[in-house]
């Protein structure tokens, strides 16, 4: 039997989200609500995935502490919805900011500190952990201005095609 195009678009993603590290379940909800086009509560999403309640709510917080989705929830109801933006631009520039500001920033700020007190220790192999060490801090400086080309590429990308989105509606 052939798959239906929605189907087919949340296996699609699903597969590319674990390209990226994500697990089975996490892969399947993130397919499941890109292609939708309004929240979904979280026991549809257990329906549909056919695990259970708190496994996906586990899955949901993670993809939710990664910037992927958007939890809510609606006046005068004690369900809780997802909603996922379609924009994978704008998605992706989020998730590269987060790891520039979680991981690149305080590696950079704390790396000094650390070659300073590998360069007074004097044990054993102290003189090739300070050569790693330092090569890792170079790799991070090189890896920060990466980035931030990546980063301005992105906001300039997105700021083109929102002018090209209103000069479109002004027509």
């Amino acid at each position: 039997m052939m798959q239906s195009p929605k189907n087919a678009v949340i296996a699609l993603i699903a597969e590319n989200s674990k390209v990226n590290g994500f697990d089975e379940l996490s892969s399947k909800l993130i397919g499941i609500l890109f292609i939708e086009p309004e929240e979904i509560a979280l026991d549809e999403l257990a329906n549909r995935t056919g695990y259970s309640l708190s496994a996906v709510s586990s899955a949901l917080k993670f993809i939710e502490r990664a910037g992927i989705v958007k939890r809510s929830k609606k006046p005068k109801s004690r369900k809780v919805y997802f909603y996922m933006e379609k924009d994978m631009m704008a998605m992706s520039l989020q998730i590269v900011r987060r790891k520039y500001e979680k991981i690149l920033l305080p590696s950079k700020q704390k790396l000094p500190h650390l070659i300073e007190l590998y360069k007074q220790e004097s044990s054993k192999n102290s003189g090739a952990e300070l050569m790693i060490v330092e090569d890792y801090y170079k790799q991070i400086l090189v890896f920060e201005q990466i980035l931030k080309e990546f980063i301005d590429k992105f906001e300039r990308y997105e700021e083109n095609r929102n002018n090209e989105k209103r000069g479109d509606m002004e027509k």
